[in-house]
Parts: structure tokens; C-alpha cells; sequence
């Protein structure tokens, strides 16, 4: 895939919303350790849901965020990541009708700033259950998480004449500052390792997963909103590689040391897939001089972030 390159950007603050989520923290943390601390400060405006400060394991202290209500308010802005989205796992605490009403505000706040500032590059994550969605025939009160992340991505879409409106999705995802590890498969097998815990696979199906290294996105973000890409609407599947989580446990066992992973695998049946294709997600990579840490790399990262929280 081809990625001609617009005109850099130089004026202005970068603009990072969700800043106080699992991505927002990792966005913060690439950009000092690439840029330094003063310069996070200087060239970053962060929003949350509320003003607050963000701890972001810096040695020079959190990050103020300003409430997202107040984005609209910042002066010739640089570039936009916008990372604000109630997950799925907020579904356990809201009923779906204040779940869709607060991520529709979030984006009606986003297009609002888009529509200002007519030529801003932007850029976003949405989620392989967008893709998937379109397989699945459900509608938003079925899946509000994939339904609204898919109309994220129309408004990206929409909004893409003049500027690099750029998606990318994501399947699943490794690295610093992952919460509620047990919702995730890497997480909950780096954790029951670091427990000394031998790892069940419960499901008889072959479960195959694309990974995506969180920092080396955020790293890739940062990049392209100093160097945009031409504009026009991309959509991305981020990810590095795609594996199985059996695979996946026996690497863990065998870097912790652990019983080989219990499970009893069919591979007759037909298998859980929930991947992509990482080949345009790896050619802009490379074409920006970004490499992934490899897969132990990416386990110990996030054994060392668990470890610590």
C-alpha cells in the first residue's frame, strides 16, 4: 500500500483526548520519553471526561487534562489523536441508553472541533469489532460498542476532504498502563505467570488474535501528525502479528518458567478468529522508521507495568 505524504505541520498544539485511558497514557508517555518533558507540556493539550491530573509514571510528574467540554476553545491546533470512548466493559456499570448518549456526545464534541478547523489532521482508534460488525447483523442496542465505533469512523470519513483523516483499528493490543487485565487474554495470561500459575485455555475452538504493540501505535501517531499523510480518509488495521492463544500461553510458559498451558484444543473445529491483515499497518512503520519490540519484549513490558499496579 502507498502512503504519499502531505505538507508538514508546524504551528500550534496537538490535541489528545482520552488522555487518562489505557492509549492516552501510552500517547503521553512515548511523546516525553521521544521529546522530553518540556516539550510534552509545551506542544501537548490533554482532555479527559473532567479536568484532572494525569499520572503517567513520569519522573517529572502527571499531566493536567482539561475536560473534553473545553477542546473547542484551543487556538490553531496542530493535530488531533482522539482516544475518548466509553469501552465495552462500561456496559456493566451503565445502562445501554446512557452508554450511547455519552459516546454520541463525545463525537458530536469531536466533530464539532473537526468542523472548525477544516484542515486539522486527525487521527483515531477504533476496534476490529467495527469490521466484524458488518458479519454479524446487529444493531446498536445488540452491540453499542461496535456500532458506535463504526459511526466514529463514518465521521472520520466524512470529514476527510482536505486533511489526513486517518483510522486505525484495533484487535487486541500489549504494553504499559493495560487495565483490568483479566478482561484480555494477554493480560490475564501475564498475570496468572506472575502468579507462578499454570494457564488454562477453557475454549475447545482455536482462538487466533492480531496483537498490536500500544506504544509503537502511539509512537506512529505522534509521527504522522508532525508529517501527515496526503490527505483523504485511510482506515488501518493496526496490528504486528496474529497468533493463537496457545500459543501465546506456551510462549508465557516458557518465559516464566510455568507447567505447560492446560486445554484441550480442537484443531478440527473451526476457529475464533478475530484478526487482520498486518501488512499496511507494518509498510507505514517502516516507512517512518518505527520497529515493534518483539513479542518477549512486549510481555515483559507489560509484566513490569502489572507488577507495578
Amino acid at each position: 500500500m502507498s502512503f504519499p505524504a502531505g505538507v508538514p505541520v508546524a504551528e500550534g498544539q496537538f490535541l489528545l483526548t482520552g488522555a487518562s485511558g489505557w492509549f492516552g497514557r501510552t500517547a503521553l508517555w512515548e511523546y516525553e520519553q521521544s521529546r522530553g518533558p518540556e516539550a510534552l507540556r509545551r506542544d501537548v493539550v490533554a482532555f479527559a471526561s473532567t479536568a484532572k491530573s494525569i499520572d503517567f509514571g513520569s519522573a517529572h510528574g502527571p499531566m493536567p487534562a482539561q475536560p473534553l467540554s473545553s477542546i473547542t476553545a484551543i487556538e490553531k491546533p496542530r493535530g488531533l489523536i482522539h482516544l475518548a470512548f466509553l469501552t465495552r466493559d462500561q456496559l456493566q456499570h451503565l445502562d445501554v441508553e446512557s452508554y450511547i448518549a455519552t459516546n454520541r456526545a463525545i463525537s458530536d464534541q469531536i466533530e464539532r472541533l473537526v468542523e472548525q478547523h477544516p484542515h486539522l489532521p486527525i487521527i483515531t482508534t477504533s476496534s476490529g469489532a467495527a469490521a466484524a460488525l458488518q458479519n454479524q447483523g446487529q444493531g446498536l442496542l445488540q452491540n453499542p460498542y461496535a456500532v458506535l465505533k463504526q459511526e466514529e469512523e463514518h465521521l472520520w470519513r466524512r470529514h476527510a476532504q482536505g486533511r489526513m483523516a486517518l483510522v486505525f483499528r484495533v484487535y487486541a493490543a500489549s504494553g504499559r498502563f493495560l487495565k483490568s487485565p483479566k478482561l484480555f487474554a494477554f493480560g490475564d495470561f501475564v498475570e496468572k505467570a506472575l502468579n507462578g500459575q499454570a494457564i488454562v485455555i477453557k475454549s475447545r475452538r482455536p482462538v487466533l488474535r492480531s496483537y498490536v504493540h500500544v506504544g509503537t501505535l502511539m509512537k506512529l501517531c505522534w509521527a504522522l501528525l508532525r508529517e501527515p499523510l496526503a490527505p483523504g480518509f485511510q482506515q488501518i488495521d493496526a496490528c504486528t502479528q496474529t497468533m493463537s492463544l496457545l500459543e501465546l500461553a506456551e510462549i508465557i510458559s516458557q518465559i516464566w518458567h510455568l507447567p505447560a498451558p492446560q486445554h484441550e484444543v480442537d484443531h478440527n473445529l473451526d476457529a475464533d478468529c478475530y484478526t487482520a491483515d498486518s501488512t499496511a499497518f507494518l509498510s507505514l512503520l517502516q516507512r517512518r522508521q518505527l520497529a515493534s519490540p518483539d513479542l518477549k519484549e512486549q510481555l515483559l513490558e507489560t509484566a513490569s507495568w502489572l507488577n507495578q499496579s
